[in-house]
């Protein structure tokens, strides 16, 4: 299991693996925010979508 841990404003947020999360935050705490849980490849795609970068406008 792995998840998408947003901890900053500033910063994009984070993949980590289950064990990690448990090692590098407390659950209990509000000092970061999940913003999804599920496989690798499904936090990939969680992220592709909600943190796509907006392509500027371009006079063609």
């Amino acid at each position: 299991m792995y998840y998408v841990i947003k901890d900053s404003e500033k910063l994009p947020p984070s993949i980590i693996h289950e064990d990690n999360y448990f090692a590098w935050y407390n659950p209990m705490k509000k000092d970061h925010r999940v913003e999804f849980r599920g496989t690798m490849n499904q936090c990939y795609d969680f992220m592709s979508v909600r943190y796509q970068k907006t392509k500027p406008n371009t006079l063609m």
